[in-house]
């Protein structure tokens, strides 16, 4: 497969050295369970070359519904589990019906730590290849990495005289989001409790609360 994303710049090719501090620090260990499956384990461009396609499109489902890297779920979920991939699609594809994950065993190649414009920009170029994003719903954005909220530091911002300005500028805009987020949740809850919902129960064959299921 021959990617190549013209309208990314720098943003894919240098990989802010700002923003490296996210990246994952395995051990020796780590490593030595993770170097068959993965085409590199320092870089946040790889492709999944773990052998059986079955654990190839449940990683990337899985992936896409947790807040950690996807060298962490594999070392945290499939590797412990030789089972898991079967696990997962059994839950999410038979009970749950969500058939998009039917598509995910074919190449994969997986890019962490973009930005969201540089994702949007990824996905417009579709010919040929078929995208799974991350959900934004799975990602703790009021959590700090290492005393650093989860925006991208662009190098020319960073060089610029406005380089303070910009990161006093989202930090407070992530402050504010990570103070508010569990009260809006709070507040969301008492006005629409979640148990007002029926949801399809796959066992049961019916709708029930979400307390019974």
């Amino acid at each position: 497969m021959n990617l190549h994303f013209q309208t990314t710049g720098d943003e894919l090719r240098n990989m802010s050295t700002y923003n490296t501090i996210f990246y994952d620090n395995f051990s020796e260990e780590e490593k030595l369970i993770l170097g068959p499956h993965f085409s590199n384990l320092d870089r946040p461009v790889f492709a999944i070359v773990t052998p059986a396609q079955v654990d190839r499109g449940a990683l990337m489902s899985r992936y896409s519904r947790t807040d950690k890297t996807m060298r962490r779920v594999f070392l945290d979920e499939f590797a412990k589990n030789p089972k898991r991939a079967g696990e997962f699609y059994e839950k999410v594809l038979l009970e749950y019906g969500d058939d998009s994950v039917a598509e995910l065993g074919d190449a994969q190649i997986a890019i962490e730590w973009v930005s969201n414009i540089a994702a949007k920009k990824i996905e417009d170029h579709r010919i040929g290849l078929s995208y799974l994003e991350k959900s934004s719903r799975y990602v703790a954005f009021g959590q700090k990495i290492k005393g650093q909220y989860k925006y991208f530091k662009e190098e020319r911002i960073m060089a610029s005289p406005h380089a303070d300005l910009y990161v006093q500028a989202c930090d407070h805009a992530f402050d504010i989001y990570a103070k508010n987020l569990l009260p809006m949740q709070k507040f969301i809850a008492e006005l629409e409790p979640i148990d007002k919902f029926l949801f399809f129960d796959s066992l049961s064959k019916s709708e029930v609360a979400y307390s019974d299921l």
